[in-house]
């Protein structure tokens, strides 16, 4: 794996999508990676196993590490959960899977594979891609974690706007092999009213990329769905 090539497809331009995404502050773009690359970056990440549960009470957030998931009894993460359903059912709420990159690069504790993703994610090539098609010429670096949302999980609605962050926008690429609508993990975009304005199903090797702040959420994964839903899911930031 050491040998993990990432490229940009190019028969991708961002100029071709710059327009819509202006205009919807959102974009879908399919195929995003060469397809050699793609594969052997989701060969090593349907492998992985330090995921952490990450969770939040509130505005406090807690990941809980793989050795303290196997300490727990089966009473307690019960209990857990519908602590989490509760504070879902009229509050910002989330719980998935993550690895945070990002930090794990930072601290020199990331594993080789996802650091060459994370420092392809801060190429020039990649960050003159996210310039072109968002217009923010001051976008500097992307940060980033790996999601797992697995039968029950989910992030509720919620708008990305953290003071002090440089936020410009936010991307998906999106790591499932195969997926359907209904069995949700939809990213979904909620207009004034009510009503869902937009969403994206989990497509492979698919980037979503949309601007800050814009009410989103991750819909609830179906407990029929019959694998889990990976993503690198991040930030374009300024300084």
């Amino acid at each position: 794996m050491s040998g993990l090539a990432l490229e940009i497809n190019p028969a991708l331009s961002p100029a071709q999508y710059a327009d819509q995404y202006v205009a919807g502050r959102r974009i879908h773009i399919p195929q995003f990676l060469t397809t050699p690359s793609v594969r052997a970056l989701v060969s090593y990440i349907e492998s992985f196993r330090h995921w952490n549960l990450h969770l939040n009470d509130g505005n406090k957030h807690f990941d809980i590490h793989p050795n303290q998931r196997i300490q727990m009894s089966a009473e307690y993460f019960s209990t857990l959960r519908k602590s989490v359903d509760r504070g879902a059912t009229h509050g910002f709420q989330y719980i998935f899977e993550n690895f945070p990159i990002y930090d794990a690069w930072h601290a020199g504790t990331c594993p080789q594979p996802l650091s060459i993703l994370f420092e392809f994610l801060n190429s020039e090539p990649f960050l003159s891609f996210a310039r072109v098609l968002t217009g923010f010429e001051d976008i500097e670096f992307a940060d980033a974690q790996l999601t797992k949302y697995s039968k029950g999980d989910f992030l509720t609605v919620h708008n990305d706007d953290v003071q002090g962050k440089n936020r410009r926008a936010a991307y998906v690429l999106n790591l499932t092999t195969q997926w359907r609508a209904d069995w949700g993990g939809l990213l979904q975009f909620h207009a004034s009213n009510g009503h869902i304005s937009d969403a994206y199903t989990p497509c492979f090797n698919a980037l979503n990329v949309f601007s800050v702040p814009q009410p989103h959420s991750v819909s609830q994964v179906s407990t029929f769905a019959p694998r889990s839903r990976y993503s690198v899911t991040g930030w374009l930031r300024t300084g």
